[in-house]
């Protein structure tokens, strides 16, 4: 029989409601069936991220504005558009 270790941990009233009806229903130990559902946990394979590549498209900006954020290029149209109105 494998060692246990007793610790504290906080549960969701959920799930541990989920577990207890468990550990009734198969009229087994709750430590028994905690442990189980942890095993099968730890056991199943993990999820992991596909690379996602997006193609790009140029958007026809002048050098001027190239690695300024969105707001950026905005402030300073709005203040070339502002001069051009105020030269006519």
């Amino acid at each position: 029989m494998m060692p246990f270790m007793r610790t504290t941990i906080d549960i969701k009233d959920a799930i541990l409601d989920a577990l207890k009806e468990r550990a009734h229903l198969e009229k087994r130990p709750m430590t028994k069936v905690v442990n189980d559902v942890l095993e099968k946990g730890l056991a199943a394979p993990t999820k992991q991220t596909k690379k996602v590549r997006l193609k790009t498209y140029g958007l026809g900006i002048r050098p001027a504005f190239r690695g300024m954020s969105l707001n950026q290029v905005y402030d300073q149209l709005e203040t070339e558009d502002h001069l051009r109105v105020a030269e006519e």
